[in-house]
């Protein structure tokens, strides 16, 4: 039975949740999911109540549908807007603008009902032609979408074509199986905006969309009050709250302290370690499994970590288990140098990557530099990549790579990047150093990660990696209709990780938030994406 017929097609599995790779069709309705259904929360919020404040992790770029690739800005959008799909706490999707979706033509085609009644915070109804504005406004290269990478290869702006008002067909460039996950929450910028609506910076004046939230005052990169939306469309998710506001934190632990305080209601992405130390009588913990990672890279076309044996030399000093027991709390499960330990398509006859110190050092010894040498580490300062950054740096003393961390700073996704020069350039930006540490959210499937960050041709390849067999190992995975294919690439991709090893994935952490006594309904999905319209108490 292939991905495409069988409706309930298993993926992703976690010790906390079963996720789905794949429906053949959406179950249509509003509080519909795939494979399961309900909503979370229920009661109604008191008067004295009226006003829910939430902690989002830093703003680092605009909260605007083109510009937006951080925690910060994509947790402001999922209060105002509304995607095709939403990924929940199971990590499902459930339908939100799109009420059921199909695939024809061995999954190359897929067609998507558009809901009606959905009404934009202008009053304007949602049809066909904004889903139609909204893809090929982030294909349309003049528009530099962070989205567009995902759909290289897959889909065309041509592909995306009006039906009839509530219909909308993606005509793809390959079969695909798992299409659906790629216009769902967790593709960051993907909201629908109006047809005609510039989705870049002017767009983060009104935010004009269709969420439970409409927008009433933005302070740029720290706080954004929004006011309920009386004609949100799901009369099964009416927002409790008249007010919303949502705060810009760089640490989630001076968050998660005010929640003692009375100041917030809840604090998303906190770490495991800020868990541990709240008050369990004032506060709930609210863990959510998924495949949200830090991704260490080692530029692999020139610098220090040019030859693939420093690579490999390199991950065999990280003691996975101590970092994921240490200084995760145990919140995630081990990784693999891959991205596939998280998905039920992760090959476990592959071997686990473990500390051996003797054999690194072998490498660095056949590479030439048996003494080591000194690299800048470029990142930005978070609470986890604060955890990580200095593991690395005792990590990789051991076989004496000295790495320096005085390079941090904020401007690691803002500083601009020559294309032409990134082959000859290093410095402290994201992709152009040649070692640093990127903060990627859930996805329902491996795919978006496989196209963006492990490809040759990938817009988000920091690693410079350009091996024949990955590429190979990714577009066949990519492909896959049926869970045996998926499966069968999984393994390919697996092993041509190990074997040139671009980044250093040791673990894939559960998403924490902290949340006061009686709130009920507040969760984070896997993205750290929370459904204001669910929460209630």
């Amino acid at each position: 039975m292939s991905i495409i017929e069988e409706t309930n097609q298993g993926v992703v599995s976690t010790p906390v949740s079963r996720r789905h790779f794949v429906q053949g069709a959406a179950a249509a309705g509003a509080a519909a999911v795939l494979p399961a259904s309900g909503i979370i929360g229920s009661g109604t919020a008191s008067a004295a109540a009226s006003t829910l404040r939430i902690s989002i992790a830093k703003i680092q770029n605009a909260p605007t549908p083109y510009t937006t690739n951080d925690g910060g800005s994509l947790q402001l959008l999922c209060s105002v807007a509304e995607y095709m799909s939403f990924s929940n706490d199971k990590g499902e999707i459930a339908p939100r603008v799109a009420e059921s979706w199909k695939a024809s033509d061995g999954g190359k085609t897929w067609t998507f009902k558009i809901r009606q009644g959905i009404k934009f915070h202008d009053n304007s109804d949602l049809t066909a032609d904004d889903v139609v504005w909204t893809m090929q406004g982030h294909l349309n290269p003049a528009n530099k979408s962070n989205a567009a990478g995902k759909f290289a290869g897959i889909l065309l702006s041509p592909g995306v074509v009006k039906v009839d008002k509530y219909t909308v067909r993606f005509d793809l460039q390959i079969a695909m199986g798992s299409f659906p996950f790629l216009l769902s929450s967790t593709s960051y910028g993907l909201i629908i905006i109006k047809n005609g609506a510039d989705g870049g910076a002017a767009w983060e004046t009104t935010m004009n969309a269709a969420g439970p939230y409409v927008l009433n005052r933005y302070t740029k990169g720290e706080k954004c009050t929004f006011k309920k939306n009386t004609k949100y469309w799901d009369k099964t998710r009416q927002p409790a709250y008249d007010n919303l506001i949502v705060t810009s934190f760089e640490s989630q632990e001076a968050a998660a302290a005010q929640i003692l305080t009375g100041k917030l209601d809840a604090a998303s992405s906190i770490t495991g370690a800020t868990a541990e130390k709240l008050n369990k009588k004032k506060v709930d913990i609210v863990k959510v499994a998924g495949a949200a990672h830090l991704s260490t890279h080692m530029r692999s076309d020139f610098g220090p970590f040019m030859d693939k044996r420093v690579r490999q030399a390199a991950a065999l000093t990280f003691d996975r288990p101590a970092f994921l027991a240490g200084a995760l709390k145990g919140a995630g499960i081990l990784g693999n140098d891959s991205v596939m330990a998280p998905f039920s398509t992760n090959d476990t006859s592959v071997p686990q990557r473990k500390k051996d110190i003797a054999a690194a050092k072998q490498l660095m010894a056949a590479a030439g530099v048996p003494n080591g040498f000194k690299v800048d580490l470029s990142t930005y300062h978070r609470d986890d990549i604060d955890l990580l950054a200095p593991f690395l740096q005792s990590s990789f003393a051991e076989i004496g790579i000295t790495v320096n961390l005085a390079t941090i700073s904020d401007s690691y996704y803002t500083a601009p990047w020559d294309a032409k020069q990134s082959k000859k350039v290093e410095n402290h930006y994201w992709l152009e150093s040649n070692f640093g540490i990127t903060d990627f959210g859930h996805r329902g499937s491996p795919a978006e990660y496989l196209t963006r960050v492990f490809k040759s041709s990938g817009d988000w390849n920091a690693s410079h990696i350009n091996d024949a067999a990955l590429d190979a190992a990714c577009d066949e995975y990519i492909a896959a209709t049926t869970p045996a294919k998926a499966m069968a690439a999984s393994k390919k991709v697996q092993e041509a990780c190990l074997a040139s090893t671009p980044y250093l994935l040791p673990a894939f952490g559960s998403m924490i938030a902290a949340v006061r006594k009686g709130l009920k309904g507040y969760y984070t999905n896997g993205m750290g994406q929370f459904d204001a319209a669910a929460v209630r108490g």
